[in-house]
């Protein structure tokens, strides 16, 4: 039997590797020789799962973009917002990118035998293992950070273009036959849409009754057309039906009308002052929020989830990494799409844990902590135990 191949001669790197990679030597001139390797080979498949879920995430409001310039609104403002808003797309594809890398690696070492060769050399299964789970650690602070600092901005700005569109024209944004709100108490659904002349037909409004929240209100008009000096709405041949609570029609309550004006910059203005939902907040600005609904009496179980959150989506990646990591090496023999397939379905698993988990706590209003933190929780008990059994 031929003696076992020392550390340094298991793994396939050469001189003309050493130069091309130098940057990264330098960068990590503490960490061996192996690790670098480990790390070599994950960041072609970490930037590219990271590229891809990024314009999976975002291809949606480019698409809406391009469908929106063709309807006369201007490009520039439509591309920048969809620009502003890949930061938010980041954030959930950085993890995403981390599991894809660390699964492709693992798993194309496996398949080739080079694991093997680290095995036959002394390396425990824990030690290929801990590169990845290091390189996890940083993704994740990166990760907390883009989500603290730059997508809640990025967001508001995105926000901004949006808001500055409507205000000029709201037409090129009413889709025929979809159902969209405006504001707090505003239901509009649109039967067809003339947008070269700007008129609607079929429309129909859900709104509570502003003199008396507890009743609320369908107005249905023939067809509406805008105010072309301003973003006032006029609608002719109205009926306007008031209900009780239990939806029942109040009686002697239907009130025609030739024509009603809607002045939907107000409401627009109105919608637009603060609306920032959690996940477009930092850490400070959901503390503040908090503490201010907190001295107002206010429920703010939501907020303290979304809070909690705020740190336990960027630490998922660390979680998934040491989830992935050893299956990608148990399965590295079945074939070359095992590591993309673990990538996928640790993605799969952990969105639905997530979401379960949410739904759970609303319902009993268990911990926020807890609602937040459940999945990474056990994720991290799969990993450790995946971790001891691949051992």
């Amino acid at each position: 039997m031929k003696p076992t191949q020392p550390l340094a001669s298991a793994l396939p790197e050469t001189q003309g590797s050493e130069r091309r990679w130098g940057w990264l030597y330098l960068a990590v001139p503490f960490v061996s020789r192996m690790d670098r390797y480990f790390l070599r080979e994950m960041i072609a498949p970490f930037c590219l799962g990271v590229l891809f879920f990024v314009v999976v995430l975002t291809g949606h409001y480019f698409y809406w973009a391009i469908k929106n310039i063709a309807r006369g609104l201007p490009a520039k403002d439509l591309l920048l917002m969809v620009v502003y808003l890949v930061p938010n797309a980041a954030v959930l594809a950085i993890p995403i990118g981390m599991i894809l890398g660390t699964s492709v690696a693992l798993n194309r070492m496996g398949r080739e035998m080079e694991l093997m060769a680290l095995r036959a050399s002394g390396v425990s299964v824990q030690r290929m293992v801990l590169p990845f789970l290091v390189v996890s650690v940083f993704v994740s602070v990166g990760d907390f950070f883009l989500n603290d600092r730059i997508a809640p901005v990025a967001n508001q700005r995105a926000k901004e273009i949006l808001q500055r569109l409507l205000l000029i024209n709201p037409t090129p944004f009413i889709e025929p036959d979809k159902f969209f709100k405006v504001g707090g108490d505003f239901y509009f659904y649109v039967r067809e849409v003339d947008r070269a002349s700007n008129t609607l037909r079929g429309v129909l409004i859900y709104r509570k009754d502003p003199r008396n929240w507890a009743f609320p209100q369908v107005i249905t008009a023939q067809w509406g057309e805008k105010d072309p000096t301003s973003n006032r709405w006029v609608l002719h041949d109205v009926i306007v039906h008031t209900y009780d609570r239990k939806g029942d029609l109040l009686v002697h309550t239907e009130r025609p009308m030739r024509r009603l004006i809607l002045n939907l910059q107000e409401d627009l203005q109105r919608f637009w002052a603060d609306q920032r939902e959690p996940f477009e907040l930092s850490v400070r600005e959901l503390e503040d929020r908090i503490a201010v609904f907190e001295k107002a009496g206010m429920d703010t179980y939501n907020l303290q989830v979304a809070y909690h959150f705020k740190f336990s989506v960027p630490a998922a990646t660390v979680v998934m990494t040491l989830w992935a990591a050893p299956l990608s090496i148990h399965f590295a023999r079945s074939g070359s799409f095992a590591g993309l397939f673990i990538a996928v379905l640790g993605v799969f698993l952990y969105q639905g844990a997530m979401g379960w988990s949410e739904v759970i706590g609303e319902k009993y209003r268990l911990a926020p902590f807890l609602v937040a933190w459940s999945q990474n929780f056990l994720f991290s008990l799969m990993g450790v135990w995946l971790l001891w059994r691949v051992r």
